[in-house]
């Protein structure tokens, strides 16, 4: 009889009951699959409850800890070994990795690399540092998973050429089950309301005082038929909101904050705006185009793997503020090219089934 293999996944990601999104799926898939090949998996999470989606979880967290010391003090207090360890928005090339090589019996480790990028790059001092970290502990990673082609060349960049050979791009997906395609809801004549919908955490670098900004300048013909609703939270919630008092946007920006079922609302909207400064590679973007409706976001990070200018959405530069409103503005003179047939190939290569198998993959393979 051959012996269970043991995995853990180590996630520095929080478990929300009232969020539940495509990384929540693909965990649980994951699991599932893995389930199914009679693979045994200990999910580790930071400061985090057991909610019903995660019940056939092997599920490991405290509301003190960090995430990577979670793990260690379990891989000390249990004497538990793993043939296979994957992290998950853990950072890269850290004494956590050596300290998971050493007690868990020198298993295969996969670190995933969802981290965007600042667009003026990492400062010189920030550069030598990860250079020297990749230096003193890429031995203890055996393979990094960056979640674009962006996060591939930017790790080869900060770190070192040398990562190449033991460095793979794996997409995320979406559950296509899930996600409707209306493409036709993208079609709007010539005097009905715009609805665009935002996704986002409510921070500086996703950009949203620039959307703000843009839709003031817009004249008030077009400015009256935009409305505007926000999902998500954050910190710079307060600011925005000021922004639009102050320039009297009220009748166009709404606050939602965050929901369980986005994926029900995005076909009550004719478009996508995400105006980040950085980005890995969106999963939000994805939802909203398995579900037919373009993007409108920046040319940064992964969002050029996923956005073909005037097939899909519209690509513009970070902070331009004058460009973006010149696209709001052909989207009121319906002049956006759509393919049909591309969101169709979309929800084809970016499924869930292919990420999972993916990952399957990088074990059975190993």
């Amino acid at each position: 009889m051959h012996r269970k293999i043991k995995i853990a996944v180590v996630c520095n990601y929080q478990i929300l009951d009232n969020r539940i999104g495509s990384m929540d799926r693909f965990f649980i898939a994951f699991n599932t699959r893995c389930t199914q090949k009679k693979f045994s998996v200990d999910w580790f999470f930071p400061k985090s409850k057991k909610i019903k989606i995660y019940n056939n979880f092997n599920f490991f967290s405290d509301e003190s800890s960090t995430v990577e010391s979670l793990f260690i003090d379990y891989l000390i207090s249990s004497n538990q070994k793993y043939d296979y360890v994957f992290t998950h928005f853990v950072e890269l090339f850290t004494p956590f990795y050596k300290k998971t090589k050493i007690l868990s019996n020198n298993s295969y480790v996969f670190a995933v690399d969802h981290m965007s990028r600042p667009i003026e790059g990492f400062s010189f001092k920030k550069r030598i540092k990860r250079k020297v970290k990749h230096l003193l502990y890429s031995m203890y990673i055996d393979k990094v998973i960056a979640v674009s082609n962006y996060i591939k060349e930017e790790n080869l960049k900060d770190y070192s050429v040398n990562l190449k050979s033991k460095i793979n791009t794996v997409y995320n997906g979406i559950d296509a089950n899930l996600y409707t395609n209306n493409s036709a809801q993208c079609v709007v004549g010539e005097s009905d309301k715009i609805k665009i919908i935002v996704v986002s955490h409510l921070v500086y670098e996703k950009g949203i005082q620039d959307l703000i900004l843009a839709v003031y300048q817009l004249n008030k013909q077009v400015r009256e038929r935009i409305e505007i609703d926000i999902y998500g939270k954050g910190k710079y919630k307060d600011i925005l909101e000021n922004m639009i008092a102050k320039f009297s946007l009220e009748q166009n920006f709404s606050f939602k904050g965050s929901v369980s079922n986005l994926y029900d609302i995005y076909n009550k909207y004719h478009f996508m705006i995400q105006p980040t400064y950085m980005e890995a590679f969106s999963l939000s973007i994805l939802e909203s185009l398995f579900c037919g409706v373009p993007v409108i976001t920046t040319n940064v990070g992964g969002n050029k793997e996923i956005i073909k200018n005037e097939v899909n959405g519209f690509l513009f530069e970070v902070k331009n503020v004058k460009e973006l409103k010149s696209i709001l503005e052909r989207i009121c003179k319906g002049q956006l090219t759509l393919s049909v047939d591309d969101f169709d190939k979309i929800r084809d290569e970016f499924s869930l089934t292919n990420m999972v198998n993916n990952y399957v993959n990088l074990i059975e393979c190993t």
